[in-house]
């Protein structure tokens, strides 16, 4: 990504349970060790926010307020690290699709990055084969990281969705996720 200029990364799975979520917070917990580097992961599963329970973030944030343009993440983040912000939604939102391909999406991340100049930005996506969410948002990323279940994706379904996230986006790979055994 360093090498490309890429500073914004999504993460989706091809359906629900893959385990995406604990993917992107393991990949920013990690990053936020290295603390030269300025992380931030935003909760863009609109549907199905999990973020913060998962966290036990007892604050009322909402970063879809954020997208829409109405609030600054400030506002809506938690700052669990000096290098890390986490931009989270406490409930689900109406008409998540409408807001997701709104034009209020590129001001608003832009104004994230000229603000708190993070290295990364890190977007918690929800899964793909539920809604058009992530394809709407996939316009906005430099690339995309897919997190299969083991169990839970069939190769039909991440190729389905390899191929639809390569026709918007730069695919970095496919992550197999929940494998317990190695055969």
């Amino acid at each position: 990504m360093r090498a490309n200029g890429w500073k914004r990364l999504a993460i989706t799975a091809p359906t629900d349970d893959c385990g995406a979520s604990m993917v992107t917070l393991n990949l920013a917990f990690s990053l936020a060790r290295q603390l030269e580097r300025r992380t931030i992961v935003a909760e863009v599963d609109l549907r199905r926010p999990s973020l913060a329970k998962t966290l036990r973030i007892k604050d009322r944030h909402q970063f879809s307020q954020v997208l829409a343009g109405e609030a600054n993440l400030p506002a809506h983040a938690s700052r669990p690290r000096p290098n890390l912000a986490l931009a989270t939604n406490h409930s689900n939102v109406r008409n998540p699709s409408e807001l997701l391909q709104s034009t209020s999406i590129g001001p608003a991340l832009a104004e994230i990055e000229q603000h708190f100049d993070p290295d990364l930005m890190i977007f918690d996506m929800p899964s793909m084969l539920k809604s058009d969410d992530t394809i709407a948002f996939m316009s906005h990323v430099d690339c995309v990281l897919l997190v299969a279940g083991a169990g839970a994706s069939t190769l039909r379904q991440i190729d389905i969705c390899e191929q639809e996230l390569a026709a918007q986006s730069n695919v970095l790979g496919v992550v197999l996720n929940k494998c317990r055994y190695m055969e």
